[in-house]
């Protein structure tokens, strides 16, 4: 895969997320839950996915970092990597109430963040097969 190919797909994903941390904080889009309080910014997510203010910022962050791999980095398949890292961790600690207790999560996040640690692996991981390739 090019590296121009993984800048795009970078770049989209991250807009993605960043969309996603935006509309997390928008009352409607995002309906309040019985189980989370009132608070602007918590509740379900299109009435499916878990968030409270602190999930959205970690998605604004994550989006960012994203949108920097597909504009700006100089090694946009390592930060990808990282990236991978970053979901896998989140996806782990799903199943960890302690390690995530400030941030909102249920099983339909959890498959989320497994989907964007496959794909931010798999952008990651695709340096060596462009390596390997030449």
């Amino acid at each position: 895969m090019q590296e121009s190919t993984v800048r795009k797909v970078s770049l989209a994903f991250g807009a993605v997320y960043l969309l996603i941390g935006l509309l997390g904080f928008v009352p409607g889009i995002t309906v309040p839950s019985h189980r989370m309080g009132g608070m602007a910014g918590e509740g379900l997510l299109l009435g499916l996915f878990a968030v409270n203010a602190l999930h959205n910022v970690a998605h604004l962050i994550l989006g960012a970092v994203l949108v920097w791999a597909g504009t700006r980095a100089a090694h946009p398949f390592a930060v990808n990597r990282y990236m991978a890292g970053v979901f896998l961790l989140l996806f782990v600690g799903s199943f960890i109430a302690p390690v995530v207790e400030g941030v909102s999560l249920n099983p339909p996040d959890s498959v989320l963040h497994l989907a964007s640690a496959m794909l931010t692996g798999y952008l990651g991981f695709q340096r060596n097969r462009v390596l390997a390739a030449s």
